[in-house]
């Protein structure tokens, strides 16, 4: 998609400021995305001010680049926006926008020959889970987790960041609840070991022995 398009394609869909934006912020997603298929364009840029900022989050690790990452941001709101009468709230927006944006990047890299990077990327201040609550700086967490595979990042990031159920995170990463769940205990086990190394540092032995512990004791099998 050229610049001139998107820039069309943006003005068209970002708009929705004023005096109904308190109203239109009170609303759930799935109910903007209900007015926004009737054909009204501010509760529909009020879902790009509510996800965008996750987005380029997401799509930034995906793609190492700030550049590649804002272009398919603008391009998952263009295709949410030209595809809403598709959306069915069976599922989450969140769900079903963030699995627009997961094609786009494969397609994107697919068509491109380059492999996603290895980004980073930094909480929103969403929840965590229990072995991230006992990190105080969660932007030091997203930098130990970026250096894990992909599917490890992402299905923590979609549980963590997103806050989305096994079953849409299945649905996002085109894998079965099965799959999603092992992802996520081997991120979780995986982060547990970098988290044991980063806060053994400069402790004295006894120091180390303890959080070792307190922070294995919290690696468990996701659940639903």
């Amino acid at each position: 998609m050229g610049e001139g398009q998107r820039k069309e394609e943006r003005d068209s869909i970002g708009g929705g400021t004023g005096r109904s934006g308190a109203a239109l912020q009170a609303l759930s997603s799935e109910e903007l995305a209900r007015r926004s298929s009737a054909g009204c364009q501010a509760s529909f840029g009020e879902l790009v001010r509510r996800f965008g900022p996750r987005l380029l989050q997401f799509l930034r690790r995906r793609t190492n680049s700030l550049h590649d990452a804002e272009d398919l941001v603008q391009d998952t709101f263009v295709k949410a926006y030209t595809n809403i009468g598709q959306y069915h709230d069976s599922w989450r927006f969140s769900t079903w926008l963030f699995t627009i944006a997961t094609r786009l990047a494969n397609s994107h890299y697919r068509s491109s020959h380059r492999k996603p990077g290895i980004g980073y990327a930094t909480a929103d201040g969403t929840e965590v889970p229990d072995i991230v609550a006992q990190w105080e700086n969660r932007q030091n967490l997203w930098a130990l987790a970026g250096s894990m595979s992909k599917g490890q990042y992402q299905s923590l990031w979609l549980r963590y960041a997103e806050g989305m159920s096994i079953r849409e995170i299945a649905k996002v990463m085109g894998k079965s609840q099965v799959n999603v769940r092992v992802l996520l205990y081997r991120a979780r086990t995986n982060m547990a070991g970098k988290l044991q190394d980063a806060r053994a540092e400069g402790e004295p032995t006894g120091g180390k022995q303890k959080r070792v512990k307190e922070t294995l004791s919290c690696v468990k099998v996701e659940g639903a």
